[in-house]
């Protein structure tokens, strides 16, 4: 994503969908400005809504989603630049929302929710910067929630494949949960998250010498890419399998061999599509 002019925008709904999007292109500089963004447009609503508090609103959610989620993502920036002071004072300020004022009863469960996620990417800075102490209490806050597994596993695998450490435990000791999310991904957490846990679930096969699983997880993935039209995930999975393909068996071979074409069906309709546009537009 190029640096954007964000002066002119002030719509918070927006900004959250090109946050989401920076993240999406591990475009790290951007979000923290586009988060930057999303919390002054957000503290000026906040400021007006105190002042006129019957008066309804044009946003998709309550405001103090957009006051944590601003703090959340830039934090969550900080730490993939390895920031990690920034990124802790980041969750900091999302860690316990409940100063704010004009909260409804049934927005309540957002403060909760962010306290949730501030508590997770504690774990998650504390393992990055090396406190190998905390991973036996993050494996049992991934139990507690759920939703929270995928992101946990990233940050785990993450790390056990900088360190060269052996997880298997961790894996062994959630594989009732893996085992659910797995089975049924769309239930549990986006696609994109899915798709990144099993890359780096293959690599830290790979790394351990498990090169029959460590394909199968790629594949997977592989799968799951070439559906959502994700060339980012594709091609960090492709150049995986690569690096592993002689390890692989003739069946896993054909698979890889079909997501291939596949995807070259794709491309060549997509060129054929724009072709028959602009002859069509020039025939006008």
């Amino acid at each position: 994503m190029r640096k954007l002019d964000l002066g002119c925008i002030d719509d918070i709904d927006a900004l959250s969908k090109m946050l989401k999007l920076a993240f999406s292109n591990e475009d790290w500089t951007n979000m923290i400005r586009l988060a930057d963004r999303l919390y002054e447009e957000s503290a000026i609503l906040y400021h007006y809504q105190l002042q006129q508090p019957t008066k309804k609103n044009s946003h998709s959610r309550p405001l103090i989603y957009y006051i944590g989620y601003s703090q959340l993502c830039k934090g969550v920036a900080y730490q993939k630049l390895k920031k990690f002071n920034s990124s802790r004072d980041c969750i900091e300020k999302y860690t316990d929302l409940s100063w704010m004022k004009g909260v409804e009863e049934n927005e309540k469960y957002i403060i909760e929710d962010f306290r949730i996620f501030a508590s997770g990417n504690t774990f998650t800075v504390d393992l990055m910067e090396g406190r190998h102490s905390v991973l036996g209490d993050y494996v049992q806050y991934l139990k507690q929630y759920r939703r929270e597994l995928v992101p946990g596993m990233i940050t785990i695998l993450e790390y056990a494949i900088k360190n060269d450490l052996s997880i298997d435990w961790v894996l062994a000791d959630l594989s009732k949960e893996l085992g659910e999310i797995e089975r049924n991904p769309d239930n549990s957490t986006t696609a994109r998250y899915y798709t990144e846990y099993l890359y780096l679930l293959s690599l830290y096969k790979y790394k351990q010498g498990d090169y029959h699983d460590a394909a199968e997880k790629n594949l997977v993935a592989l799968t799951t890419s070439v559906k959502l039209e994700d060339n980012t995930a594709f091609k960090k999975l492709t150049a995986l399998f690569e690096a592993f393909r002689e390890f692989a068996s003739n069946q896993q071979e054909q698979v890889y061999k079909l997501q291939l074409k596949s995807i070259l069906e794709r491309v060549l309709m997509n060129e054929k599509d724009i072709s028959f546009s602009t002859i069509h537009s020039g025939s006008n």
